[in-house]
């Protein structure tokens, strides 16, 4: 167990530390705010939908909004897998003090493979990874692919009570493709929140969350403090 927990800790610091030695770091402030709805249709299937608003806080401006929905199957052993499509905007620029903005649309189909490794009745391990396909309007406003993006995701979940799950989490992103030069690394996530379920089929979830981003000039930084408060709604639609 203290050796799951070194490892989860590593992870959490490793990429961003390296990534904090580099120059020309832009800092800044969001909040997102997420409702999260999980339609269970059969033992086997489930349909996940996600709407997020994200907005900075100082000053106050939108920033990216999105609707994110997966179709999941079970495999089994605690093994499962989604084919999932987000629908994502962007109000650029990445500047909140400038009031003259325009909207860029992204869309990406996705596939998703997760596992939850059990380390005890209270504690568990979650692994998760994302393959996207991305797809952004361009100045003419015509939607062309871009690149593909692998997501890696790993969170320690202890569940102290049957309503309340304390989380910790890193995700790192890597890009791949010919227009990627110099940011293979594309970012890294990380933070801690708790969910507390007042009902089986609903509660709510609030935590931090710390998003480094490389730029494409592969020198360029944001560091993003994020709080995050999400909605979370299950509904059972099994005969």
């Amino acid at each position: 167990m203290k050796n799951v927990i070194k490892l989860i800790f590593l992870l959490l610091i490793g990429n961003t530390l390296v990534a904090y030695g580099q120059k020309k770091i832009t800092t800044q402030s969001l909040f997102w705010n997420r409702y999260y709805l999980k339609l269970t249709i059969s033992e086997q299937w489930a349909i996940r939908q996600e709407i997020e608003e994200r907005a900075y806080w100082f000053p106050w401006r939108q920033h990216q909004f999105l609707l994110r929905t997966h179709l999941e199957k079970k495999l089994g052993k605690d093994w499962n897998t989604a084919l999932g499509f987000t629908y994502f905007i962007q109000t650029l620029p990445h500047n909140p003090n400038i009031k003259n903005t325009e909207n860029n649309t992204e869309l990406r189909p996705q596939i998703e493979f997760a596992y939850k490794q059990n380390i005890s009745n209270k504690i568990s391990l979650h692994h998760r990874y994302w393959s996207e396909y991305r797809f952004m309007e361009q100045s003419n406003h015509q939607i062309e692919y871009k690149n593909n993006r692998s997501r890696y995701k790993i969170e320690l979940r202890y569940k102290p009570t049957n309503k309340l799950t304390l989380k910790a989490f890193d995700e790192i992103f890597l890009n791949f493709g010919h227009n990627i030069v110099n940011n293979t690394f594309d970012q890294n996530r990380y933070g801690l929140s708790f969910q507390y379920m007042p009902y089986k089929n609903f509660g709510f979830e609030i935590g931090y969350l710390n998003w480094f981003q490389e730029r494409s000039s592969g020198i360029d930084y944001y560091n993003r403090h994020i709080i995050r408060c999400t909605i979370h709604h299950s509904i059972n639609l099994k005969k």
